[in-house]
Parts: C-alpha cells; structure tokens; sequence
C-alpha cells in the first residue's frame, strides 16, 4: 500500500451478496484511488458442524474448507477491475470476531459488504454478521442490501 492510500475491507464468503458488495467497492477503490483487502474466513462452525463431532474429520474439514476458501478469495481477486489495487487475506475463526480483528489491524477507510437480507425469525436465528460488524466497528461500515430489496 502507498502511504497514505485509503484501505476497503470487502469481507466475503463466496455468496452472491458478498460479490455484489465485492462490486460496489471496486467501483469505490477505483473512484478514490484505494486499495481492497479482500478477507474470507474459514468459518470454524462449519467445521463443527460437517465433522459431525468425530475428530479424526476435524483436520480433513478444516483443510477443505481452507481450500474452498482461497478459491474464493481467488475467484474474487480475479473480478477486481484492471487498475484496482487489491489483495486477498484469509483467517480461521468466527466471521465477526475475525473480520473485527483485521480491521484493527489494518484500520481500513470503511468496511464494504454484503447482507443476507435476513429479517424476522431467520435474523434472530442466524444472526448477522454484517450487522454485528457495522455495531461494533470503530469505521464506517457500507452495507450492500441484496439485489431484489
């Protein structure tokens, strides 16, 4: 990164909200000169869950999801525009706990992702990252709705 060059976080997970966001903050980057950090997490509650509680699966899942997550991150740094400066990082853990940590790490401009559109009892059940982020980050947090709201 340039001294002084404005950072994007662009959290993403390989769902069509998280490339829709991917979208909208290249369009961001390009028009202020800044750079993105495209940061995916290997969700260790998949883990859990597609292990099945058996240990001897736990590496075999991890090392499969780490995989399917560094396609996704390079299937994301293939989309940046030409001209867009870009880098992919990758983190085991919980989405909200790790997308905070790196955004203190790197003290990015703004945070740029995507929501599920979840509402109701699905919210209340599943939760929303991208809306625990925006409650506790100390940067502005662009949330991209879905495409059909």
């Amino acid at each position: 990164m340039n001294a002084g060059q404005t950072q994007i976080l662009v959290p993403i997970d390989g769902s069509e909200y998280s490339t829709r966001a991917l979208d909208v903050a290249v369009d961001l980057a390009r028009a202020l000169g800044a750079e993105l950090v495209i940061f995916h997490v290997v969700d260790l509650s998949r883990v859990a869950m597609l292990s099945a509680g058996q240990a001897e699966l736990i590496p075999v899942c991890l090392q499969e999801l780490e995989t399917e997550g560094r396609q996704i991150a390079d299937d994301a740094l293939h989309r940046v525009a030409p001209g867009v400066q870009a880098m992919t990082r990758i983190a085991d853990g919980m989405p909200l706990d790790q997308i905070g940590r790196i955004a203190a790490e790197i003290r990015p401009g703004f945070i740029v992702m995507g929501s599920h559109g979840r509402s109701g009892v699905n919210r209340a059940l599943m939760g929303s990252v991208a809306e625990g982020v925006a409650r506790r980050s100390p940067v502005p947090v662009m949330i991209v709705p879905p495409s059909n709201v």
